[in-house]
């Protein structure tokens, strides 16, 4: 049978250094004992170990939790299996290690087990250094190059009680050569020892003196050890008549005894037999009394229970007991009532819609009317549904509406142009006008282009010279007329204007001027001047008059164009409004508050169209909820006709009226239940009474018990003395037997007294005959040791006795030494077969577990050292891809790995073997193993944790965290 071993509470008084902890362990199978101090955390795991397995063996270890003459003491609480456990130690130091005699107690559910060799003997008989090195794992481990080596040992051990046949095999191998050895000695001391005997016979062949006292002496001897004969067969045959003796007399006081028995028995008086089956009926009736005492009245209970619940609801008792109402039963019906007060819900919720939507829907046709009101009497709603008010159709009325604003701006300036233009022809014309009529002054019969062209060829030569003379007087006045042209040119006629009115004045003050420096010459040279510049004057007027006759004609012909845009743009204006769906406008500027009112009215329509949707639609779902209720309120009534329930009013209440039919239907049925129980009671009552009992008397069945009682134990009285009758004549013949002398001494006396006077005078003769045997052993003693004292024989029998000791012990070594020999031989067999049967399976079971963690190995492999004296165990680690490595020469990471899952295959085989499953104590086992490993070795233990106890004992931070996502339970140890 497997059990487990589980920590609750562990106590230390003293131990390392950890006093008064008191430390109570959570109920999980993986735990974490977190501390902040390094050693704190190592002693407890130590504590633990030395608790179960013992201390250790090593001298220093031990000196590192006490000093010599200091005494540790822990103890701790637990489960074995179900069997409440305590343990408790103190380990008293000695110089050389832990004192032997060291108290230790281990109650197993209030048994004591005053040793630690019966404790261990609990544990599987497994040697506590084998228990120390596989449920002991310190993070530390993976240092240790030679650690899987001594688990491998170890577990060997445990395998055979804690010896290593190897070890005995080794023993017995030194023990066989010893007494070979042995053999050939005392064979060489034989030899001395007959060379000795024949010595003396030699001797005794020469010398005869003494030799005929020692025959007579020898006679005498014989006679003698006669006599001794003859007394011991006297005392013999009288040992054997007072043995008899008092063995007739323990018959005749059986006999008497047993008399005295069947007198009694004759005495008591013979039972009834229908008594006598009312005795054997006891406990039956017992049950009975015991059921009418306690169970009657409860039933009686039931009973009016259920007739008061019939009577309630206004139905038979057998009616409600008939009902099969069950849990599924209620649960639906539940959900249809809540399903119904879900659909009365929504229904009540879509009158409310439905009576908010007829309030809502007048409002909105209020305003829809008002809106299309404002649009004017031909507006209807399909009409304004039917107008596009769509984004690209309001944005190309608003940008027609923008043209005609633009081309409206445009006609107003064509305009504004045009007037100019016609004002600046009239200045031009009163210029020419006024040029000319100073031209006409001169009277030369010609118009001035024709002068000009003609006029230079009728200068005369001093007219010329006085000209040129007065020509820089003329330069602004070419200035001026060039400057009227560029602004007639340029389309500027105020510049025009202006700088011909300065040409004109300029002209005069220079013809003036003319005169005045020319006064010497004749009036003939002035009117040529004046004539000149008369003549350009009117030229110039010319000019200017054409280009603003041309200025005009343009800028009318731009105000038409204006004008064909605008109407235009109004044209385009229409179309829109016309392709949206709207009315015309006779301004432009009613287009916005038209497209404003018609968005209005959209919204107005699309309101009252909503509301009356919302109206359809309300009415719609009140009258589709109300079908639903209507359907619930149906299907709960079917519900319950189907299990035969009245339909309540309201039906929401169909689950009280459930309730309290089922609570009635189960009180009916108990009533019918025990209505039927009382009715098998009296009948098994009736039945067990028959034989007793007259037809129509009413049973009391308490006087049937009692009587019933009486008869039974007169039954058992009877019974007892017809038993002991029994062993009385068992034991008369036991005391006979089959000696014929008891029987003859039996038959010759009756009586106790005569076998006791016949004891005394056998028990006389007795004393005299052993009187005589004393006297005649004394002297035959004497008549020995003068034979001894007379012959030198004695010493050859001395020799002989002495020759066949030591050949009987020659003998004896020699079968010893081949028994050892062959003992070797078969242990060594034996460990190599427990090797070929427990090493595949353990080594394979710690290849799974160490590929968990380090994916790269593909197995684990055990090799013995054959040639080495200590035939040892090593360790190799195949690898996946080819090859193999050492132990030695992994990481010490990966030798933690290899030690931790070396260590949980190995506690698993003891476990299995033992049948007792042991906690694994850890001490940081992941603290050298990196972020890819430790997570798996992590699952590792916990893994382990499904058939035993882990206790995880750390102060890093990474393994507190990784076991505590492995569902690890924390407790935090206090530095």
């Amino acid at each position: 049978m497997s059990q487990e071993l589980k920590i609750s509470t562990v106590r230390v008084k003293n131990f390392g250094g950890l006093t008064n902890l008191n430390l109570s362990l959570p109920g999980s199978k993986l735990i974490t004992v977190f501390g902040s101090n390094e050693a704190g955390k190592s002693t407890l795991a130590e504590a633990i170990m030395w608790l179960i397995a013992g201390p250790s063996a090593s001298k220093s270890e031990i000196q590192r939790f006490g000093e010599a003459g200091e005494t540790l003491v822990a103890e701790l609480e637990g489960l074995l299996e179900k069997s409440p456990l305590l343990l408790k130690a103190e380990f008293k130091i000695l110089g050389q290690g832990v004192g032997a005699r060291s108290p230790f107690d281990a109650q197993i559910e209030g048994g004591a087990l005053l040793s630690r060799e019966a404790w261990i003997a609990t544990l599987g008989s497994t040697s506590s250094e084998s228990i120390r090195a596989v449920h002991r794992i310190d993070g530390a481990d993976g240092h240790q190059v030679d650690q899987g080596e001594q688990v491998l040992e170890l577990a060997s051990q445990g395998m055979f009680g804690g010896v290593d046949p190897r070890v005995v095999d080794a023993s017995l191998v030194k023990q066989a050569k010893a007494l070979s050895t042995g053999t050939a000695a005392g064979k060489r001391s034989v030899a001395n020892i007959r060379t000795e005997i024949q010595g003396v016979k030699a001797a005794l062949a020469e010398v005869g003196k003494n030799a005929d006292d020692y025959l007579a002496t020898k006679n005498e001897q014989t006679e003698t050890q006669a006599k001794v004969k003859q007394a011991t067969e006297n005392k013999l045959r009288l040992s054997s008549e007072r043995d008899a003796l008092e063995s007739a007399r323990q018959a005749c006081v059986i006999s008497h005894r047993k008399t005295t028995l069947e007198d009694s028995l004759a005495s008591l008086e013979q039972v009834d037999p229908n008594w006598a089956v009312m005795a054997q009926q006891i406990p039956d009736l017992l049950a009975l009394q015991e059921f009418s005492r306690t169970q009657e009245p409860q039933f009686n209970e039931q009973i009016r229970r259920g007739e008061n619940e019939a009577q309630v609801l206004g139905v038979s008792v057998e009616q409600l007991a008939s009902l099969t109402l069950t849990h599924e039963d209620s649960v639906k019906l539940t959900n249809a009532v809540a399903a119904l007060a879900h659909l009365q819900s929504t229904e009540r919720e879509c009158l409310t819609e439905q009576s908010a939507a007829e309030s809502a829907l007048p409002l909105t046709i209020q305003a829809q009317d008002q809106a299309l009101g404002a649009l004017g009497d031909p507006a209807t709603p399909a009409a304004v549904l039917a107008a596009n008010l769509g984004a690209d159709s309001q944005g190309g009325i608003l940008a027609a509406q923008s043209r005609i604003t633009l081309t409206t701006t445009a006609f107003h300036a064509a305009e504004r142009e045009s007037r100019t233009g016609s004002a600046n022809v009239q200045v031009a014309e009163q210029a020419q006008q006024q040029a000319l009529a100073t031209w006409e002054q001169f009277r030369t019969g010609t118009s001035p282009q024709a002068w000009l062209s003609e006029g230079q060829l009728r200068l005369s030569t001093p007219v010329a010279a006085s000209a040129s003379s007065g020509l820089p007087r003329f330069i602004p006045a070419l200035i001026l007329g060039i400057l009227s042209i560029a602004g007639f040119a340029l389309r500027q006629p105020i510049l025009g204007i202006l700088a011909a009115v300065g040409l004109f004045v300029t002209l005069a003050l220079a013809i003036r001027g003319q005169a005045s420096t020319t006064s010497s010459a004749g009036n003939t040279q002035a009117d040529l001047s004046s004539l000149q510049a008369a003549a350009n004057a009117a030229s110039a007027a010319a000019l200017a008059l054409n280009q603003e006759q041309t200025n005009l004609q343009l800028r009318q012909a731009a105000q038409a164009q204006a004008e064909q845009d605008h109407a235009a743009a109004q044209s385009s204006l229409g179309s829109a409004l016309q392709n949206a769906g709207l009315p015309p406008v006779r301004n432009s500027s009613e287009v916005n508050s038209l497209l404003t009112n018609y968005q209005e009215a959209r919204l107005a329509v699309d309101l009252a169209t909503a509301a009356q949707d919302r109206l359809t639609k309300a009415q719609t779902g009140s009258r589709a909820a109300a079908a639903q209720v209507r359907n619930a309120e149906r299907a709960i009534s079917d519900q319950l006709a189907s299990l035969r329930l009245p339909a309540p009013s309201p039906i929401s209440a169909a689950t009280d009226t459930f309730g309290k039919f089922r609570t009635a239907a189960e009180q009916a049925k108990s009533a019918v239940d025990a209505t039927a129980k009382l009715s098998v009671h009296r009948q098994q009552v009736e039945a067990l009474c028959k034989p007793v009992a007259q037809p129509g008397q009413v049973i009391d069945l308490a006087a049937i018990l009692s009587t019933a009682e009486l008869t039974r134990e007169t039954q058992i009285q009877r019974a007892q003395l017809v038993e002991r009758i029994r062993e009385q004549e068992q034991a008369l013949q036991d005391q006979i037997g089959s000696s014929a002398r008891v029987s003859a001494l039996l038959a010759q006396y009756s009586e106790v007294d005569q076998f006791t006077l016949q004891q005394a005078a056998v028990e006389s003769e007795f004393d005299q005959i052993d009187a005589e045997l004393t006297d005649l052993t004394t002297e035959l003693g004497s008549i020995n040791q003068r034979i001894k004292d007379l012959s030198t024989e004695g010493q050859i029998a001395s020799l002989n006795e002495r020759l066949s000791a030591l050949s009987e012990e020659q003998s004896e070594a020699a079968v010893s030494a081949a028994v050892y020999a062959v003992a070797a031989l078969l242990l060594s067999e034996q460990a190599d077969l427990a090797d070929q049967q427990n090493q595949p399976k353990l080594i394979e079971r710690t290849s799974n577990f160490a590929r968990s963690v380090a994916p790269s190995w593909s197995a684990v492999r055990v090799v013995r050292d054959s040639e080495g004296a200590s035939n040892k165990a090593k360790l190799i680690v195949d690898l996946e891809k080819g090859g193999f490595i050492p132990v030695h020469q992994l990481s010490t990471g990966a030798r933690a790995v290899l030690y931790l899952a070396l260590r949980l295959a190995v506690a698993d085989e003891q476990s299995e073997r033992t049948g007792v499953w042991l906690p694994l104590i850890c001490d940081d086992p992941l603290v050298h193993l990196d972020d890819k490993r430790a997570p798996q070795a992590m699952a590792l233990l916990a893994q382990a944790a499904e058939n035993r106890q882990v206790i995880l004992l750390t102060c890093n931070r990474r393994s507190l965290d990784l076991a505590e996502q492995a569902g690890a339970q924390t407790l935090r140890l206090l530095a």
